[in-house]
């Protein structure tokens, strides 16, 4: 049986077609802008309705978008 070897050059191509959002979230296109502000909203709706914390709906919401993108 011949020993399996993995080099960086097989694995890159995957890397590189993979869609990546800036991590900086000024820097993101308008698009996800907007779908951040949208789900943020739609938490800190719901918290306010249930009485919820807001504290983490910010991440939640970059999470959410950048995992779509």
């Amino acid at each position: 049986m011949a020993p399996m070897t993995a080099t960086i050059a097989t694995a890159t191509p995957a890397i590189e077609h993979c869609r990546l959002l800036p991590e900086r979230r000024p820097e993101w296109p308008s698009g996800a802008q907007s779908a951040y502000r949208g789900v943020l909203d739609e938490l800190d709706a719901w918290c306010r309705n249930n009485d919820a914390p807001r504290g983490l709906n910010s991440w939640i919401a970059e999470e959410a978008v950048r995992r779509s993108a």
